[in-house]
């Protein structure tokens, strides 16, 4: 209705619930010349550019890195998580949260995130989903946990540098696998770790809304490096050891606090995608680069395959 009416759109995720209408809205926007984005606001926190900066080349971030922090390498292994409370939320069933006619349950409402962390590194879709949860037995009722795992062929995250002179033809240098876990059952740390030959990056918590991250170096043929070594900082052989990025949030508004102030974590980060909106709209873009018509779509098409595979 909004694109019909000559309207830019930003959705709160999931934009839909079938990864076809998502794409139908995307190709609309095109032809229309309007802007649609999906509300992945994770992907414009800063602490999250520069992570994306150090996988793999480095290439392919909105971010203005000057901390000659070498990246990682091409990323091999992806954990992630994001589990709440449910009843911090509201009451089971007749909440909200909890209604698959609108959408509810951890699969829509949670899992975008997972899915998105674990997207982040790699080039294309996954050439394997598995997907495990917990479906209560009432379809008025969304699912309350999903487990999954992701695993990628032929990625492009990065050239592989090998960083062990062993002999033997080595581990296949083109699967990673990603793995995450999202639930109402619990409130769960919530921290995104990406792993590669030289070394690890750590996106600390909340990881949907991060304010830092740290990188850890990798010794060539050791185990044990950086934050597990008895040493701080890494072995004395680690290259560059361990860098944390620190990035403070927008302050609030007199108009913001008057109208009853922040209530969820770092909400004030909204401000970064709104920025983005603004400056894509001006430039006459019709998507994110950040979060791109593909990516969104593809997080939908994993998510039903997901919710098929727990519901059989």
């Amino acid at each position: 209705m909004a694109l019909l009416n000559g309207k830019h759109v930003l959705v709160e995720k999931p934009m839909t619930m079938k990864s076809e209408d998502a794409r139908y809205l995307y190709d609309m926007s095109k032809r229309l010349g309007l802007f649609v984005g999906e509300g992945m606001w994770t992907r414009f926190f800063p602490a999250v550019e520069w992570t994306r900066c150090h996988l793999g080349d480095g290439v392919g971030a909105d971010y203005d890195d000057e901390d000659d922090v070498v990246p990682i390498g091409q990323v091999r292994v992806v954990q992630a998580d994001f589990s709440i409370d449910g009843e911090d939320v509201g009451p089971y069933p007749s909440d909200s949260l909890y209604a698959a006619e609108l959408g509810g349950g951890s699969a829509w409402c949670v899992l975008p995130y997972i899915v998105g962390a674990a997207k982040l590194p790699f080039d294309g879709e996954p050439d394997k989903i598995a997907a495990n949860g917990i479906v209560p037995n009432d379809d008025m009722v969304g699912d309350v946990a999903m487990g999954m795992t992701l695993t990628f062929g032929n990625n492009n995250t990065g050239s592989e540098v090998p960083i062990n002179s062993l002999p033997g033809p080595g581990l296949p240098g083109d699967k990673s696998i990603a793995s995450g876990v999202c639930s109402y059952l619990a409130e769960s740390s919530e921290i995104t770790m990406y792993a590669a030959k030289m070394g690890r990056i750590t996106v600390a918590a909340p990881a949907h809304c991060p304010t830092s991250a740290t990188i850890v170096r990798k010794s060539a043929g050791e185990r044990g490096n950086g934050t597990t070594s008895n040493a701080p900082g890494g072995k004395a052989d680690c290259n560059n050891g361990t860098h944390t990025v620190h990035f403070p949030l927008p302050e609030s508004t007199p108009e913001i606090e008057k109208s009853g102030g922040i209530k969820l974590p770092n909400s004030m980060g909204f401000i970064y995608e709104a920025e983005a909106v603004r400056r894509l709209i001006a430039a006459g873009q019709c998507s994110f680069p950040q979060w791109t018509p593909e990516e969104s779509v593809g997080c939908i098409r994993i998510i039903e395959e997901m919710l098929r595979q727990v519901r059989e």
